[in-house]
């Protein structure tokens, strides 16, 4: 299997990183209580010093990706405030290319709609409204908000049922943990509020077009010379294969051979590795293929 992938991972300028079961793992969203695994940190510096551009990309939005990149720092990961996506930032350049400066509803915290305002995003305030109808809303974006209650339920469906467009961050059910089941919040809400409506939700964080787009914009780079990096199946490897990246999946979260087994050729990985060290090694092989790029010069 490795020797058709080294020319890929030679023409990759790009490394997206998962955080949960990939570079951490914790008991808590985008590693939070965690350790870095082995071989994550060193990885990282080594994508760096081959010239290639990194980025991580966690599906969790609890916290906004300054604070996230602030405790992957503190576990030994060398990964700057910019380099840190979420569901957000693919979120909010999707509704600004969508509705430009109509009103979005947003549910979550901090993680969700500081980063929405913060680029440009109009996130309006549901207290300023007398219903969910009222507030015009061209579109409805659900984040991490473990205090979705009935009343936010009622004003969300009311808006939906207006017309608002229903988004969700993730919908995926479960992330990579140490020792138990992390549930998702997002997709949980987003499916209670389709029964309630009837209508359907469209996902703005990991995989969609959307994310991995983001990852590119971030990147600098095309999908062809991207590596998008994780340990689950559908949300990393489905993502870049239907965009067109080189997808790698490492066996240290979600993902089992078991599961490998099971996974349908569409959302089969390009690469499987059993730790950052053996994708470190794969790498090292790959670079003495790579060309350097003189400047002015074209892909």
């Amino acid at each position: 299997m490795t020797s058709h992938i080294l020319p890929r991972l030679a023409a990759v300028d790009g490394v997206m990183f998962d955080v949960d079961g990939c570079l951490v793992i914790s008991d808590g969203p985008a590693g939070q209580g965690g350790t870095a695994l082995p071989g994550a940190a060193e990885l990282i510096d080594q994508v760096r010093a081959s010239g290639r551009a990194v980025c991580v990309f966690t599906n969790g939005t609890a916290q906004a990706p300054e604070d996230i990149a602030a405790h992957l720092r503190g576990l030994g990961l060398d990964v700057a405030d910019a380099e840190v996506l979420t569901p957000s930032v693919a979120a909010a350049r999707a509704l600004r290319e969508r509705y430009g400066d109509q009103p979005v509803l947003a549910y979550g915290g901090d993680g969700v709609i500081p980063v929405l305002r913060d680029h440009g995003v109009n996130v309006i305030d549901p207290a300023e409204h007398a219903s969910g109808a009222a507030t015009g809303a061209a579109a409805i974006l659900v984040g991490w908000d473990t205090e979705f209650t009935k009343p936010k339920l009622q004003f969300a469906a009311e808006a939906i049922l207006a017309g608002a467009a229903l988004y969700c961050t993730s919908d995926a059910p479960a992330f990579a943990s140490r020792d138990r089941l992390n549930v998702g919040v997002s997709g949980f809400i987003v499916a209670g509020l389709s029964h309630v409506t009837g209508r359907p939700w469209t996902v703005l964080g990991k995989p969609s077009p959307f994310a991995l787009e983001t990852v590119c914009w971030a990147l600098g780079t095309t999908p062809e010379h991207t590596l998008v990096l994780g340990d689950d199946v559908y949300l990393e490897s489905g993502m870049a294969r239907r965009g067109g990246a080189v997808a790698g999946i490492v066996l240290t979260g979600i993902t089992t051979p078991e599961k490998l087994a099971d996974t349908p050729a569409s959302d089969m990985p390009d690469l499987v590795v059993a730790s950052m060290t053996e994708l470190a090694a794969l790498l090292a092989d790959a670079d003495g293929l790579r060309m350097p790029v003189s400047s002015g010069s074209e892909r």
